[in-house]
């Protein structure tokens, strides 16, 4: 396997005719000399030649190897020569050894390389100006590089089908297979699904699931950017541009917690693809899951709020920004002047500048009734955050209620890695999740699952923040083992809102309280920015009456979902992709997002909104500089928080709830198109999206 090292590329030394590049490890480890191409270096032993190349920026051409997959020793393009070895060697899974002399440059490495280019060309179409690999491909890249002129091979071209429907998200042209089986083996060895295989033989072989059935599950995606060729293809991107054409940003996912690192690449506009970050070992470890990578759709679907709505008696009437702003704060003072409370929800869909701004203008307007928790989420933050690193090096794996197979998809990639290679023990407690297709254990409760831990190692916790009674024995028993913790959030930055202060203070009202206060008609006017209570809340239909029994309810969305279809004044809100910002993640990084396209005419960021209702009041803001500061302080020196439940009668209600999958929970998989053109294919259950 491929090793798995810690440099720093400004901490290396410039070549030199005697110089000697030198990993920095992590950990001490027995080193080799060698040479590649005529520069003297030392890597860690047992490191292949693939990888130690790299360190002097020699790229040896592979397909079949991959960084994160390790060797397989299919396609033979990696070969090089080592001196004093009769043949070439391949260098993907070949170890360095003391003393080797490697050349990865000359007249036999690239005569060995042509030969190898011409038989995987024998069979592939000419057909690279339709190719959505077009401008990308590895294939057209080394065939340039080491391609010969001219064939030996007079036999025509074995012809396969194209445009085969492999499942919901990818199309298969088998005639551009080069079957390297990477693929095959992510699927076995990332995703642990193993529903990829190889059939038939020779040059006969072609890629398709072993059952026969839709390649299905929440990664799949993953595999048309590991596809080195132009094999797999998504349905979403298929024809639609070049890269060339694209303008790419690099931002943070906010369709969950987990906060990966994509591209997000947009032409004239409108968005077309995101796509992983491979160097993201930190966060992702170079994946996406599919609601990352293909619910972008939404962003320009048809129904999208675009102007302020007044409701006027059951009918929503469009009304100027002006308008909206001076209604938004004239409701406040009425309610105010009348005694009755006012208060605001949201934060855990909003950027961190967003969640402090919002606390801030509302503190400022008088209230202390804030809270972002309009789900069933009561904390967000752990007694001792892990990394995700820590949770895959992890000894044993406690996880408690939801699972984040579906809440923080690509957080359990890591668990399959901490399981499945390097031996962890994975206990479940009070979860009414499927099983796993990986080695588990049930536990019947907390006690029990505490007395399943092994003895020694490290142990982390994965937490869904919702039983607080559930929250406070973790903490206590956790406190002897110098255990870890990580909270699957159910909104993206739950732990950026709670960090940046959206939490009731001096005796102010959380969530639940507001409703109840509500239905006692003593709340005035209520701003809900980015949240659906009405469909999310523990009881719903408490949110609902809540929400009717209102004078006034100002909410801030994109979509009419059941929460705005309450409200007096619905706000047109952007989106992630149309704004600046940062978030914090589960495992309390704190990351940027960036802006990839402009929102429509009409939109305002909740940002924008606030300094709107701010300046009503003539309040004072904190200049950009300040707030930027404020933001990254907060998010460094935030603690866990106290350990309580949302407040008022059956505030955590057990309501009937269809299983989660990564498409529940949130409005914009309703919205898009092209969940709806895979709903089609019926391979997500239509109750699990909202409608």
């Amino acid at each position: 396997m491929a090793q798995n090292f810690e440099f720093s590329l400004g901490e290396r030394r410039a070549l030199a005719p005697t110089g000697v590049i030198r990993l920095k490890m992590a950990d001490a480890q027995e080193l080799v000399n060698l040479t590649i191409d005529g520069v003297p270096l030392s890597v860690p032993k047992g490191t292949l030649l693939v990888e130690a190349a790299k360190q002097i920026k020699q790229e040896i051409p592979v397909y079949c190897y991959h960084t994160k997959l390790g060797p397989a020793g299919l396609c033979r393009v990696c070969l090089v020569e080592v001196e004093g070895m009769p043949k070439l060697q391949i260098g993907c899974n070949t170890p360095v050894a003391e003393g080797m002399v490697v050349h990865t440059q000359n007249a036999k490495v690239n005569a060995g390389r042509g030969m190898v280019l011409e038989l995987l060309l024998v069979n592939h179409p000419l057909d690279c100006p339709i190719c959505d690999k077009g401008g990308e491909c590895d294939l057209q890249d080394y065939a340039m590089a080491y391609g010969r002129g001219s064939s030996d091979v007079a036999d025509p071209k074995q012809s396969k089908p194209k445009g085969v429907d492999l499942g919901p998200t990818i199309v298969l042209d088998e005639e551009r297979c080069v079957v390297c089986q990477r693929c095959v083996r992510y699927d076995d060895i990332i995703a642990a699904e193993s529903q990829l295989v190889v059939k038939d033989r020779g040059h006969n072989d072609i890629i398709a699931t072993a059952t026969g059935d839709p390649y299905a599950h929440n990664f799949t995606g993953n595999v048309t950017e590991l596809c080195p060729v132009g094999a797999l293809t998504s349905k979403t991107y298929r024809f639609k541009s070049r890269p060339w054409d694209l303008v790419r940003t690099q931002t943070s996912c906010t369709q969950c917690a987990v906060g990966c690192q994509q591209f997000v690449d947009q032409r004239s506009g409108s968005l077309l693809r995101a796509q992983m970050v491979e160097s993201d070992d930190r966060v992702s470890d170079g994946w996406l899951c599919d609601r990352g990578r293909y619910n972008i759709g939404f962003y320009t679907a048809d129904d999208r709020i675009t102007q302020p709505l007044y409701n006027d008696n059951g009918t929503f009437v469009q009304v100027g920004w002006d308008d909206a702003l001076s209604m938004w704060a004239k409701a406040i003072r009425e309610a105010q002047t009348a005694g009755k409370a006012i208060g605001a929800i949201g934060g855990g869909r909003l950027l961190n500048e967003e969640a402090y701004l919002l606390q801030h203008v509302f503190r400022a307007i008088g209230t202390q009734n804030l809270d972002w928790r309009a789900g069933r989420q009561a904390v967000a933050t752990p007694a001792r955050t892990g990394t995700y690193q820590d949770l895959e090096k992890a000894a044993a794996i406690l996880m408690i209620g939801e699972t984040p197979e579906e809440r923080a998809p690509v957080m359990w990639l890591r668990v399959i890695k901490a399981v499945t290679r390097n031996g962890a023990k994975l206990i479940r407690v009070a979860t009414a999740d499927k099983a796993p297709n990986i080695a588990h254990v049930d536990a019947k409760s907390v006690e029990e699952a505490l007395s399943l831990l092994p003895a020694q190692g490290q142990v982390v916790v994965v937490w869904d923040g919702i039983d607080t009674s559930v929250g406070a024995k973790i903490r206590d028993a956790m406190a002897s083992r110098n255990g870890m913790g990580l909270i699957a959030s159910e909104q993206p930055n739950a732990r950026g809102a709670e960090a940046m202060g959206m939490l009731p203070a001096s005796g102010g009202m959380d969530t639940g309280a507001m409703f109840d206060a509500a239905g006692r008609g003593e709340l005035g006017a209520l701003s809900l920015f980015g949240v659906n209570p009405v469909r999310n809340f523990s009881n719903p239909e408490r949110a609902r009456a809540a929400l009717e029994a209102t004078p006034f309810v100002v909410v801030s969305e994109l979509f009419m979902t059941e929460t705005a279809r309450l409200a007096t004044l619905v706000l047109p809100a952007r989106g992630a992709y149309e704004k600046s910002g940062t978030v914090v993640n589960i495992a309390g990084d704190l990351l940027p997002v960036n802006a990839s396209v402009q929102g429509p005419v009409g939109t305002l960021s909740d940002l924008e909104m606030l300094v709107g209702l701010a300046q009503q009041f003539g309040l004072p803001l904190p200049t950009v500089e300040e707030l930027e500061r404020t933001v990254i302080e907060k998010a460094a020196t935030a603690g866990p928080v106290a350990l309580r439940e949302l407040h008022g009668e059956a505030a955590h209600d057990t309501i009937a709830r269809p299983a989660r999958t990564i498409w529940d929970g949130g409005g914009t998989a309703a919205h898009d198109p092209r969940i709806t053109r895979m709903l089609a294919d019926k391979m997500i259950p239509t109750e699990l999206v909202e409608a």
